[in-house]
């Protein structure tokens, strides 16, 4: 029987929404932990905030909410959020007076895009912010390693609650640099554009793709082709190696950006020091986020063994976000990442066997007889903070027994009338099958 629901919007079972629970604790904690502040927004927002960044891509997107509007002039007053990064502006525009900046927040929603489901690729999904907005007084580039060194300790103890055999890898790169790169080379902004949009999609196109468009779509020259080609092939996990990249242009803009890539580092090298992280990262020009309102430092983090897999968090900083909005208010920007959590999901549930079907650790069998007491004893199991279930009925035993065997869980107390002369109890580990006595009152 096919699937009831529509395609594109996950839903787990039981013991895989346990999993989800679980990293979205990891995740909430970590944020956390870095002194980041917990906001929610509706999951409605008017159409002229959601289409203020980039409304001919953002308008294909968008699942309308027309009935919300029915007896208004303009049918299409409203939508669902496609992401957060725009309701945070809102927001920022909102609060303003109630908040200190730089302002530092996390939030974890849903958001919805009406756009073709496909694998890895929802139209319901859960986003994981961190942003921090502040005042455009001056350039300081702190918090660019701040977030990034967020993220790795959030994914570090991820991997290791789930146990993914796997290691993050972060893909760091500059899009002003790359950006004044493409001006050396061409004094057309759309075709500068142009070529900005098909390195974003090098690694789904392929090299081969990539050098015909340029040079049968764009008319652009074999060394002009060889030469962007050289400049976004390099890789590497070194701060020194970039001044390899100094003689491609000589640019002004073009050796300032090249500096701040250096400076980001710089912090975030210095965090991984006092913090004693080891997460891998590399040096990746091909990183570009062709959307125009991404700019400066930029990454992405993608699993090391399945780097095929789109990337399972993305980074950026922006300048003057909220001027969309508002452009009376354009001294505002900001830097911020998400991740993908439904990547990860995939990941945990393609290689490891579902565990726990319930948040009960205890199930305590049924009795007649001793039913008073197995309701005083589970009590006293809670509130030490013990998760426990009780069996609803005195069924037969191995009913019970067969319950907790398919919920998985792993251990059942056993408290009958023999049990109660002999003022014991006894707990049962269903998954070695031994068993062991404990005095009531203990």
């Amino acid at each position: 029987m096919a699937e009831l629901r529509p395609s594109g919007f996950p839903e787990y079972s039981p013991s895989q929404q346990l999993v989800f629970d679980k990293l979205k604790r990891i995740i909430e904690d970590n944020y956390e932990s870095f002194w980041y502040t917990h906001i929610q927004t509706p999951a409605v927002e008017r159409n002229s905030v959601l289409l203020s960044k980039n409304w001919e891509e953002t308008g294909k997107q968008i699942f309308w909410l027309y009935w919300m509007a029915q007896w208004k002039d303009d049918l299409k007053e409203y939508g669902l959020h496609f992401d957060l990064t725009v309701p945070f502006a809102r927001y920022t525009l909102d609060w303003e007076s109630q908040l200190t900046f730089p302002f530092k927040r996390y939030q974890i929603q849903p958001v919805w895009r009406g756009e073709r489901a496909q694998k890895w690729r929802y139209r319901e999904f859960y986003q994981c912010d961190i942003d921090v907005i502040r005042k455009w007084e001056k350039k300081y580039l702190y918090y660019d390693a701040e977030i990034i060194a967020t993220l790795w300790k959030t994914l570090e103890n991820i991997f290791e609650s789930c146990e993914i055999k796997d290691t993050p890898i972060f893909h760091i790169s500059n899009k002003k640099l790359i950006k004044s790169f493409l001006w050396s080379i061409t004094s057309n902004e759309e075709e500068s554009q142009k070529i900005s949009n098909l390195i974003d999609k090098i690694n789904k196109i392929w090299e081969d793709n990539f050098k015909a468009t340029l040079k049968e779509d764009l008319w652009i020259s074999d060394e002009i082709i060889n030469k962007v080609l050289s400049f976004i092939n390099f890789k590497s996990d070194s701060i020194n190696d970039l001044d390899q990249l100094k003689n491609i242009c000589s640019a002004q803009e073009y050796q300032e950006w090249l500096e701040e890539l250096k400076e980001v580092l710089w912090y975030l090298s210095q965090l991984k020091l006092s913090m004693n992280l080891s997460f891998e990262r590399t040096i990746d020009l091909k990183i570009i986020r062709g959307l125009d309102y991404y700019t400066w430092t930029i990454f992405e983090a993608n699993f090391k063994s399945d780097e095929w897999i789109w990337s399972i968090c993305w980074w950026w900083r922006y300048e003057n976000l909220t001027w969309y909005i508002d452009p009376k208010k354009n001294d505002y920007c900001g830097v911020g990442w998400s991740i993908w959590i439904s990547r990860i999901l995939w990941k945990i549930f393609e290689e490891k066997e579902e565990s726990k079907k319930t948040i009960a650790d205890y199930l305590f069998l049924n009795f007649d007889e001793t039913f008073s007491d197995i309701i005083n004893l589970s009590a006293d199991f809670a509130k030490r903070g013990e998760s426990i279930e009780i069996y609803p009925e005195p069924e037969k035993l191995w009913k019970q027994f067969w319950y907790a065997d398919k919920k998985w869980i792993p251990y059942v107390i056993v408290l009958g009338g023999w049990e109660k002369e002999q003022g014991i109890y006894k707990i049962k580990d269903m998954r070695t099958w031994e068993e062991k006595q404990v005095k009531i009152g203990k």
